[in-house]
């Protein structure tokens, strides 16, 4: 993204802020934001992923306002403002400490292995905002509760086969593109209450746009930044970029959100950049 176009982005929003009077927001953070997936990090990663959540959440805030939703670009605002307190944390904290936060972000921006990172880090928060947004009872973020979800789908499973009494709710698989987003469940029926439930509209507004903006953060920045014979592999990672903006706009199982993020994207990303685990 173009410098000035950055300013202006930063500039609009703390027009925003004015506006809406949310500059007296505590800080709750003292230190720099952490992710999931234990990809080891840099300062300009953190920077630039803030930076991109800055922007997401006041493009809502726009939004909002155009929509006259205020109440819904007053939560956007305050989102907004509490990752403004991370960014300076964050600018605060380097080391050294940076003064011109625009060549951080501009000189992450041209870092493929940075932006690979930025990458896996909106997609980590696009699951925790889709959680919040339908009050999933587990870490989406967590690998490991994919496995507790694959145990859950055996067991109706090994009950019929031994009752025929046994009365579970079955799912319908949610297939986009010809592709089955439940990473090859079949007819998986659950004894859960699997129906999803909005309760909160804010976060799954932010997961939308965080899943669209990546999505074309990758083909406009990252993908021309990367090796060209890694043609194959950049066509399946932008592929599931895609099938994640698809999935989180028809309101995916989370399940299936995960197996995108976590089977897909994620390994796909450290193969490709060659990632390093902390």
């Amino acid at each position: 993204m173009p410098v000035n176009q950055f300013v202006a982005i930063i500039l609009g929003f703390l027009l925003t802020l004015s506006l809406v009077s949310i500059m007296s927001l505590e800080d709750s953070h003292h230190g720099q934001k952490a992710y999931a997936h234990d990809f080891s990090t840099t300062d300009e990663t953190s920077l630039v992923t803030l930076v991109e959540q800055i922007k997401a959440e006041t493009q809502l805030v726009i939004t909002s306002f155009l929509s006259n939703l205020d109440v819904s670009a007053n939560e956007h605002a305050r989102n907004a403002a509490k990752l403004m307190k991370d960014l300076e944390n964050n600018i605060t904290q380097t080391n050294p400490p940076s003064s011109d936060i625009i060549q951080v972000y501009d000189r992450g921006q041209k870092n493929s292995t940075t932006l690979a990172l930025v990458v896996a880090n909106i997609v980590d928060d696009i699951l925790r905002k889709y959680g919040s947004a339908f009050a999933v009872g587990y870490d989406m973020t967590n690998m490991s509760n994919m496995m507790n979800m694959d145990m859950m789908m055996m067991m109706p499973k090994m009950e019929n086969s031994s009752s025929h009494s046994v009365d579970v709710k079955t799912n319908t698989n949610v297939t986009i593109g010809g592709s089955n987003l439940l990473g090859g469940h079949s007819n998986t029926s659950m004894i859960m209450e699997n129906d999803l439930v909005l309760v909160n509209m804010n976060d799954y507004e932010s997961a939308k746009v965080l899943s669209s903006n990546i999505k074309d953060e990758f083909s406009t920045q990252l993908r021309p930044r990367s090796l060209v014979n890694e043609t194959t592999n950049l066509d399946k990672l932008e592929n599931s970029l895609e099938k994640l903006e698809r999935a989180i706009n028809v309101k995916a199982l989370p399940e299936a959100i995960m197996d995108i993020v976590h089977v897909q994207i994620h390994p796909m990303l450290q193969r490709v950049y060659d990632l390093k685990l902390q």
